[in-house]
């Protein structure tokens, strides 16, 4: 069984107010990853903070799970309401990843988890204040997105370790690499972008009409 976890409980600190339900080519953003996706793996479980509870509507077959205060907390809340054997975790504020980037991930072979991304393509730099400081050598770098995939028991223990740590990681797989356990990858999509910013739904806007959703 796959549990597909889908993160929508974020304040948008960084966009200024809560991105996930500002409109993008008609519709909430959070929509775009919930409608696509709902019948793609066993269960679906849509993370929410607790303000949103009540106030967003969704189908009967989606399972609804109170949000914590960092996104590591959300995970661990969704971990513990869910019933497969493998999730995957993905980021709302990634509207575009396709059907076919989940099924890659969700296919574990003998890694304990799977993430996708995509190679570096700009020249790094290591900077302190206004000062570059080295040119980062950018073969073997990746930009890490979502989807993610995991053995459930493994991702519960390491957020469990976690906890016990107080270490709060910027995604989940890397909790697996502080503990020793296997992560692969796949190449991701260069159109799955990140809504971070406001000036990234003008970009969003794009790749969306470009890929069809509009």
């Amino acid at each position: 069984m796959i549990s597909l976890i889908l993160l929508s409980a974020g304040e948008g600190k960084r966009f200024g107010k809560k991105k996930q339900f500002e409109k993008l080519l008609g519709k909430p953003i959070y929509m775009h990853s919930l409608e696509r996706l709902l019948d793609t793996f066993d269960e679906t479980l849509l993370v929410l903070s607790q303000e949103d509870m009540d106030s967003v509507s969704v189908p009967q077959k989606v399972k609804k799970v109170l949000g914590g205060k960092e996104r590591q907390d959300s995970v661990f809340n969704a971990l513990l309401e869910s019933g497969g054997d493998v999730v995957v975790i993905h980021d709302c504020a990634r509207p575009f990843a396709s059907k076919e980037l989940f099924y890659k991930v969700a296919q574990l072979g003998d890694h304990d988890g799977k993430i996708c991304g995509v190679p570096v393509r700009d020249t790094v730099k290591k900077v302190f204040q206004d000062t570059v400081l080295e040119t980062i050598d950018r073969s073997g770098l990746w930009l890490s997105q979502t989807p993610q995939a995991f053995k459930r028991s493994v991702l519960l223990e390491c957020h469990l370790r976690s906890k016990e740590e107080g270490f709060l990681s910027t995604d989940d797989a890397q909790l697996l690499e502080r503990y020793g356990y296997k992560v692969g990858i796949v190449l991701g999509e260069f159109t799955n972008i990140k809504i971070t910013y406001p000036e990234d739904l003008l970009l969003a806007e794009s790749v969306g009409k470009l890929l069809g959703y509009c």
